[in-house]
């Protein structure tokens, strides 16, 4: 595994961290990425509503680029940048052959569906969500305000 932090002192992120994880695309390494999310988080001063909501969305994004982007053997980028206001994740896998960039549902999968809502539930907690092919793989870029108030205007629509 590979880490880099550094501090960031872009206007975008004002003061704020920025990270990447290079980790193989194995489910024992989700754990290990979302205790240092949740570091970093707790670092910038995220209360807990909004450090869960960015939490679960990316374990989401991580768990779906290990189980359908990579190939076993393979590795996941995780870019994370928070500043006190704002944070943005990017996934980005290394695709599988035939794999193609997968889109947002629009209606959820039928509840005896035991998978299918990954994208679905990342869509309900960030402000923003984008899908684009990076390589032969695909880039998850998702970002948070930290009251999240474009996330559950959404949730009540």
């Amino acid at each position: 595994m590979q880490f880099t932090a550094t501090q960031s002192r872009s206007d975008a992120m004002n003061h704020g961290v920025q990270s990447s994880l290079r980790v193989p695309a194995d489910l024992a390494v989700v754990g290990f990425v979302r205790s240092a999310m949740a570091c970093v988080l707790t670092r910038e001063g995220w209360p807990g509503e909004g450090s869960h909501r960015v939490l679960l969305a990316s374990t989401e994004a991580l768990t779906n680029a290990i189980e359908h982007g990579s190939p076993l053997g393979g590795a996941i980028d995780v870019e994370l940048s928070v500043s006190e206001a704002y944070a943005r994740i990017r996934v980005t896998d290394q695709g599988r052959p035939g794999s193609v960039v997968p889109t947002v549902p629009t209606v959820q999968p039928p509840v005896t569906s035991t998978r299918g809502r990954g994208l679905l539930i990342i869509s309900r907690l960030a402000q923003d969500i984008e899908l684009a092919p990076h390589g032969r793989g695909t880039a998850l870029t998702v970002g948070f305000a930290r009251d999240g108030s474009h996330a559950a205007a959404r949730r009540a629509a």
